[in-house]
């Protein structure tokens, strides 16, 4: 291959073609860290590369995207399953064009659908066969259905931080995912921290405390500092990285975009009905 297909190639790649699908699966050992917050910023960094993305906002308990994105999401997969609506009908296209899947109380139904719901479902999802990435925004926690959505995914991010009690729980998650061979892919962000020495040292406490008990290997994927242009943009309701693109936040999201973009990962999933075909049989099971 010469130098001049190389190119070509990486421009391809860029702009979305030739791009495999991919999932990631954004999820906490607590609420309150900032994992929402996380998914909505990566979704436009990396829509910026030229990828088409789409947000899952499997959170049922406190689906919280419309809100940071400041939308009105009326619908959600709920109403796919009782009131008739369509995929197109339910998601909502953000500003900059992320497609965002309100889950709403549809979500924890997922493992209860008979064989014709599910087809129902799956069909609608083949509606969005165009897409590239999808980011899926779990519950935080080791429900079995937060377990379910990382047992698909081809990249598993884990969000905490430096306070004990989101370390603890960092690691409870960590630990089931390991140690039940759910899923090895494990990624993980620090959230609020001073400096990138504050975040290395956060996430080598983890990583020591995952060797020595679990004995498995856990990625670091990078930080978002503690910037208070992180704050506004969430009161603005809007990602951070569009309202403030040269704040230090953004500038570190970018980076775990580009490391997302760059990670060699199995594809589990070739395409959105792909994946939510294999998500309803393991929910099902």
């Amino acid at each position: 291959m010469d130098q001049a297909e190389k190119l070509r190639q990486l421009v391809n790649i860029k702009n979305g073609k030739n791009y495999k699908f991919r999932v990631i699966t954004v999820s906490s050992g607590k609420g309150g860290v900032g994992k929402t917050n996380l998914v909505i910023n990566l979704a436009s960094s990396l829509k910026k590369r030229g990828m088409k993305v789409a947000v899952l906002d499997a959170d049922f308990g406190m689906a919280n995207v419309d809100i940071l994105y400041g939308i009105n999401a009326e619908y959600s997969i709920y109403d796919i399953l009782h009131n008739n609506k369509e995929i197109n009908e339910v998601m909502v296209l953000t500003d900059d064009g992320i497609v965002v899947i309100p889950g709403g109380s549809g979500i924890k139904e997922l493992s209860e659908l008979d064989a014709d719901m599910r087809k129902k479902l799956i069909k609608e999802f083949e509606k969005l066969h165009d897409i590239d990435i999808l980011l899926v925004d779990t519950g935080a926690g080791m429900s079995s259905t937060v377990l379910n959505f990382i047992e698909v995914a081809d990249v598993v991010v884990i969000v905490t931080n430096s306070e004990p009690t989101a370390l603890t729980d960092a690691y409870s998650l960590i630990k089931v995912v390991l140690k039940g061979n759910i899923n090895s892919n494990i990624n993980v962000v620090i959230n609020r921290a001073r400096n990138i020495k504050d975040a290395r040292d956060t996430f080598d406490k983890l990583k020591r405390t995952v060797d020595a008990f679990i004995g498995r290997e856990i990625k670091y994927l990078g930080y978002i500092p503690d910037d208070q242009k992180v704050g506004q943009a969430v009161r603005e309701q809007k990602p951070f990285i569009i309202t403030y693109p040269r704040c230090e936040a953004s500038i570190c999201i970018h980076k775990i975009s580009s490391e997302l973009l760059g990670k060699s990962s199995s594809q589990k999933s070739s395409s959105m009905k792909d994946y939510f075909s294999r998500l309803l049989r393991i929910m099902g099971r």
